[in-house]
């Protein structure tokens, strides 16, 4: 993802992180055998062909514009989920190709059905969704110079500092973009929490405060996404939010054998 316009230094980390991710995920469909259209696209190529699917760059360049403005470039590698640019604002977001282009792109509902079946792809799709939306946001904000109450941030903590402290509210969900945290409870370490793990949903989910202590075990690159977007994913895809409950239940039920055994 190319900006046009100048962005704050942790623009191009979010983006290494991202191709990182996306890589991961397309691979991730492909090992799975999903279907995917190869599309090759010129400048008179129609619009309707990024219309409600996951869609990945594998060749050439597409200008993201939005009123008729820029907003940044994608490139060899890129990934683009139309259906979640789209709420990004009530305009429409056109792609333009400024020279021939190749677009591998997968079906929205056969995607969205692997990923409610597949808590690996989900976590995976959870983290290039966050740091998507990330770089969207950095990059409208700095067209617009509004600030987005929802958006999703991106944290780092040192290994022994403090991520979730019990007790306190709960206003961001959290999946690992690098590195390794565990769960402590009562002093006592009950879990380890790895990359592309979601984990701090429970919290929101209820509307309750923290029920335990998360720490950086090693130092950590976090996307944190904020309540009030975490409820719009719940909304827009409630097979995903099955799958979610269902990869933090047998979290909890892994987390409550390891407590009883110490008891």
């Amino acid at each position: 993802m190319i900006s046009i316009n100048e962005q704050k230094e942790y623009f191009s980390i979010v983006n290494q992180k991202l191709q990182q991710k996306i890589d991961q995920l397309y691979r991730g469909l492909v090992d799975r055998k999903l279907p995917f259209e190869e599309h090759k696209l010129s400048d008179s190529s129609s619009n309707e062909v990024w219309n409600k699917g996951m869609h990945f760059i594998k060749g050439g360049n597409v200008s993201v514009e939005l009123e008729d403005k820029t907003l940044y470039i994608l490139e060899y590698g890129d990934m683009v989920h139309t259906s979640s640019a789209e709420e990004t604002s009530d305009a429409e977001i056109h792609f333009n190709v400024k020279s021939e282009a190749v677009i591998h792109s997968f079906s929205d509902e056969q995607f969205i059905e692997l990923l409610s079946q597949d808590s690996e792809l989900l976590n995976l799709w959870f983290s290039v969704s966050g740091l998507s939306k990330l770089q969207l946001n950095q990059i409208i904000g700095g067209l617009t110079k509004k600030e987005e109450v929802a958006n999703p941030g991106f944290g780092r903590f040192s290994a022994g500092s403090s991520i979730i402290t019990e007790g306190d509210e709960a206003d961001y969900v959290y999946s690992i973009v690098e590195g390794t945290a565990v769960a402590v409870h009562n002093g006592v370490e009950v879990g380890e929490i790895g990359q592309d793990e979601i984990f701090g949903a429970i919290a929101v989910l209820t509307n309750q405060k923290r029920t335990a202590n998360v720490v950086a075990k090693t130092n950590c690159t976090l996307l944190m996404v904020h309540k009030d977007q975490f409820s719009k994913l719940v909304h827009s895809h409630p097979k995903l939010f099955l799958n979610i409950l269902s990869s933090l239940a047998d979290k909890i039920i892994s987390l409550n054998e390891k407590v009883s055994t110490m008891g």
